[in-house]
């Protein structure tokens, strides 16, 4: 038994093409990790039209055999025409070939309408790919014979880049007391894992950063941001963890609802509405009203951005460390760190009975030493003024 994958792009666009296909190859990755499929081989068809499909069709004659399965990112991958795709719907039904659409598959609605489905395609079309900059940045960290020489000519040719990655350097919320100047010193001083956040955390801001007239408020989003991020450093030095990386994904861990802010306004200011709601309640509203939750859609992006592998578990499960088959210490961290900043903002006293005992036990951290992290944070929440201003 075999499971395949199909993708393809209507575009004539060869880099349109290719930024699409390798989006969908992405998210197709990400399902199959998600719910431990082992998937064989991805196809992809590129200059397509709704009824000129030979690859898929050679799939149909010469790959697929009963109780195989084969996956879509959606039904309009296989055809934009209805009777086409009925018929190859047919055509692998009569073969007892399994189909898979992973938006509607990986979304706890089940009966979402293949006009959602539409919708949340063309979110995730819209929203833009990470700077060359960014890509070039993080393929040189990841090269072991790579200087801090090399990278810092890299980030120098960005003078915004570079202004805000000193800036955030030196802030005192990423508590480093020495001074940096440069990016060279600051690569030699803080090292590669650092810096890797720092630029992602800074670049990412500024892609996200507010647009429009809407009523989302930015300000608060980025000072929650920080804020969990924060006390994720200051968790993870309770419970020998790795600090750079927590604190830099805990810094993006709710990209989902900035996504929504800027690309599904009309449906998720109906969402922004609601006051005093749980977590549970609030991703199930965005399920229902925007088709996916804020973590499942920050998901796929993660994944098509190439982020680190830590970065798309912290953003996938901060609400769910336990479903985490790798990094659940650092998701359980930064859920910690969640659940104390939002009594903070809420000025309530934080009840840790409602923390869930398994997670406690899992990070081996005391109610003193969160009683600490508490007070610290709150602390740096009274000092954090314009927050715009962090990044500038």
């Amino acid at each position: 038994m075999k499971t395949a994958a199909y993708i393809c792009s209507y575009e004539l666009n060869e880099n349109i093409s290719t930024e699409e296909l390798s989006r969908q190859s992405a998210e197709i990755k990400n399902f199959c990790k998600l719910h431990k499929i082992n998937l064989d081989e991805i196809f992809e068809e590129t200059g397509s039209s709704d009824d000129l499909k030979p690859v898929l069709l050679n799939i149909l004659s010469s790959y697929l055999t009963p109780q195989d399965k084969l996956i879509f990112p959606n039904p309009d991958i296989i055809s934009r025409n209805k009777d086409f795709r009925d018929w190859i719907t047919d055509e692998l039904s009569r073969m007892n070939v399994e189909i898979i659409y992973i938006n509607k598959s990986a979304n706890t609605n089940d009966n979402i309408s293949e006009k959602n489905i539409s919708n949340i395609t063309e979110k995730i079309k819209n929203i833009p790919s990470l700077p060359e900059i960014i890509t070039k940045s993080i393929e040189i960290m990841q090269d072991k014979n790579t200087s801090a020489n090399d990278l810092s000519k890299v980030i120098s040719n960005d003078i915004g880049l570079t202004a805000r990655v000193i800036k955030l350097v030196n802030s005192a919320y990423y508590g480093f007391p020495k001074q940096i100047s440069t990016i060279k010193q600051a690569i030699t001083v803080l090292g590669f894992t650092t810096i890797k956040g720092v630029i992602l955390s800074a670049s990412i801001f500024k892609m996200f950063s507010f647009k429009g007239n809407q009523t989302f408020n930015y300000k608060e989003f980025w000072k929650h941001s920080l804020l969990v991020a924060t006390g994720s450093r200051l968790i993870a030095k309770y419970v020998e963890s790795e600090i750079e990386d927590v604190f830099s994904a805990a810094f993006l861990h709710d990209i989902g609802k900035i996504i929504f802010a800027q690309y599904d306004w009309q449906n998720y200011s109906q969402i922004c509405k609601q006051e005093n709601i749980s977590d549970e309640e609030y991703m199930k509203l965005e399920e229902n009203i925007c088709g996916l939750n804020h973590c499942e859609i920050a998901n796929i992006i993660a994944y098509s951005w190439n982020l680190p592998e830590i970065f798309c578990d912290i953003i996938t499960y901060h609400h769910n460390p336990q479903k985490s088959l790798k990094y659940q210490k650092e998701c359980s961290i930064v859920f910690l760190a969640n659940e104390i900043v939002k009594s903070i903002i809420r000025n309530e006293n934080l009840n840790k009975y409602n923390i869930h005992s398994d997670l406690l036990e899992n990070l081996k951290i005391s109610g003193k030493n969160i009683d600490i992290v508490h007070d610290e944070l709150k602390q740096i929440a009274l000092d954090i003024n314009d927050i715009d201003s962090f990044f500038e």
